[in-house]
């Protein structure tokens, strides 16, 4: 995010909240390169290529610095698991 204020972590969030995709990790990192800076690292349950998930991507870049994909895959649903 471009700076450490109150409020900079819930703007990208409510990106996501508003249409409804769940994030199932949010991890933060230092940068290293000044105290108080930090990356953060996201599990997102949904498809990256689906409309919703590449509108919230699009708008994602307006409050971030840098932004990178480091994979995706389908998750599969619970009852196509089988024991």
């Amino acid at each position: 995010m471009p700076a450490n204020t109150p409020g900079a972590l819930l703007k990208p969030l409510q990106i996501f909240a508003q249409r409804g995709i769940n994030l199932s990790r949010i991890e933060s990192r230092p940068t290293k390169r000044s105290l108080g800076e930090y990356l953060f690292f996201m599990d997102l349950e949904a498809d990256a290529k689906e409309a919703q998930m590449q509108s919230a991507l699009a708008e994602l870049t307006m409050h971030t610095e840098i932004l990178k994909i480091l994979g995706a895959y389908n998750v599969l649903p619970i009852s196509a698991v089988t024991l």
